[in-house]
């Protein structure tokens, strides 16, 4: 004879799971519609894990092989990802800025120096700038993490961030909103 101890139907548990993550997100909603909350809730969550700097997500090898670099002008940049987390940040909070990108180079190992500057405006006023000389961009595929704090005094409205390399030959620009409101 088979020892079973009682079990909770798996429905039942996903159930009670949900409605747990979905009580305690309106309960933190302030104004929210419990949809959004539950977005900046999985954001925040993703935002937590991930760490400042440059990680290798691909190498060069694999990057040429995908990208097909032999029929493209190089070097070749490709921004795979311009994410901002969350996408509404508080007032005296700070946001991820994740951006992947692909590079193919030139030659074999070389990479792409020059300047790479993050920089946010509101209603058209640059209210902060940051910009790392002598930037090199690496053949492979990378991703950068940095984090951005919003001062506390930070009127509510939606901001621009803008990310832009200019360095040889290669110049990229782009743009992501971000929503910060009063709390």
């Amino acid at each position: 004879m088979i020892n079973r101890l009682p079990t909770i139907p798996l429905l039942r548990v996903l159930l009670l799971s949900s409605g747990t993550v979905l009580l305690a997100a309106c309960a933190t909603g302030q104004g929210s519609t419990p949809i959004d909350t539950i977005q900046s809730w999985f954001s925040r969550k993703d935002k937590g894990v991930r760490q400042p700097g440059e990680k290798l997500v691909s190498p060069p090898d694999v990057v040429w092989k995908e990208r097909n670099c032999a029929r493209l002008q190089r070097p070749y940049i490709d921004i795979d990802l311009n994410e901002i987390l969350p996408s509404r940040v508080p007032a005296g909070e700070e946001f991820n800025h994740r951006m992947v990108y692909s590079m193919c180079p030139l030659r074999t190992g070389e990479g792409v120096v020059g300047d790479l500057s993050r920089r946010i405006t509101f209603k058209g006023n640059t209210v902060f700038e940051d910009i790392s000389r002598r930037f090199e961009i690496k053949p492979g595929k990378w991703q950068l993490d940095a984090f951005i704090g919003i001062p506390a005094e930070a009127p509510a409205g939606v901001y621009a961030l803008e990310v832009a390399f200019s360095g040889g030959s290669v110049r990229f620009q782009r743009s992501a909103n971000l929503v910060v409101s009063r709390r």
